[in-house]
């Protein structure tokens, strides 16, 4: 499952490799990851609402004051990486003298800045910076956005996630048919069908019905070979280029790999959950997402030999840096994490 989850990282990592870089080694192609970056967030949305929904059914709503403690260690799990690439950022808009509202710039209105500052710092409410106008991007640090839909989820999920799972399939299929009716009445994709939280609702849900998936299925002597069963159909999805064809993330296609992953997420949990290196390979996901376009920019303004692909650099540097994050700051925060969600 860590895996996978890296997978997709690296997926909106080659997205951004080709739109700040260009033509590079480091493409869907050479890499065999055909995932499109739109379909790898809402990957990771189902992903996210089957994690959630495991440890607030099996962990946090079992715990005396359950709830402040799964708020607690989401936010341990979230914050301190968020804040160290955050200060990464601030000192390479200083070093290369690039204006930013991280750097107080005295251009930008007061409460423009304050709501740009406490939004990048604690994720809530970033997205609807942009709504407000394009231009605003700038003041949006890397790819975060999809972090504030997150947290809404987070919030409601220690109520959501342990009802009965006919009442998680009602709400999943209102939220379905809200998505639709939104594609179906022509409502763009940029930014109401991508930032917008009521819309996005649909793929924590999905998750949360494949976590019963799973609840029923792990015990099961035929989990093992339905895990390999999964790993095969999601790689085979990743690098089937027939899979990668609808330019809209709602058309018909689209929704077949998010159907997919809902399916062997349960089975594929199942079969790698005790492997400390898929486990590890997981913990790198967050970071890889959250720091890779802070090293494209840096790498795009270094003067390197012709023969040395800036996106192979990217790439390397982007995996070295989650590297070094996950081991100094995520590794001796897991210990606290740990004593948080213990009785």
């Amino acid at each position: 499952m860590g895996t996978f989850r890296l997978v997709l990282a690296v997926a909106v990592l080659i997205a951004h490799v080709q739109t700040t870089l260009g033509h590079s080694i480091v493409n869907r192609e050479s890499l065999h990851i055909l995932v499109w970056s739109g379909e790898a967030v809402f990957a990771f949305f189902v992903i996210s609402g089957f994690y959630m929904s495991l440890i607030v059914n099996e962990k946090y709503s079992k715990l005396p004051g359950g709830t402040p403690r799964f708020y607690a260690n989401r936010a341990l799990r979230l914050y301190p990486v968020h804040w160290v690439i955050l200060a990464l950022y601030a000192l390479f808009y200083a070093a290369t003298g690039t204006p930013s509202f991280l750097l107080g710039d005295d251009r930008v209105p007061l409460a423009r800045w304050l709501h740009a500052v406490v939004s990048n710092t604690f994720f809530l409410g970033v997205e609807t910076l942009p709504l407000h106008g394009a231009g605003n991007w700038r003041f949006v640090v890397g790819p975060i956005w999809s972090l504030s839909i997150e947290c809404y989820f987070y919030l409601i999920a220690p109520f959501v996630v342990v009802r009965r799972l006919r009442v998680l399939v009602a709400l999943c299929a209102a939220a379905f048919g809200f998505r639709m009716a939104l594609y179906h009445a022509g409502v763009a994709l940029l930014p109401w069908r991508y930032f917008f939280f009521p819309a996005d609702l649909v793929f924590f849900l999905i998750g949360c019905v494949s976590y019963r998936g799973y609840a029923w299925l792990r015990d099961r002597p035929y989990a093992k070979p339905l895990g390999i069963a999964a790993v095969l159909a999601i790689a085979a999805s990743v690098v089937a280029p027939q899979m990668w064809t609808a330019p809209d993330l709602d058309q018909p296609i689209a929704w077949a790999f998010y159907a997919l992953v809902a399916l062997c997420t349960p089975a594929l949990f199942a079969l790698t959950r005790r492997s400390r290196i898929d486990n590890y390979l997981g913990q790198l996901s967050y970071p890889v997402y959250l720091a890779h376009i802070l090293v494209i920019g840096w790498v795009a303004r270094l003067a390197l030999p012709g023969w040395l692909d800036k996106g192979l650099v990217a790439l390397v540097v982007t995996l070295a840096l989650s590297a070094g994050l996950y081991a100094l700051v995520d590794r001796p925060i897991e210990r606290l994490r740990r004593r948080i969600g213990r009785a």
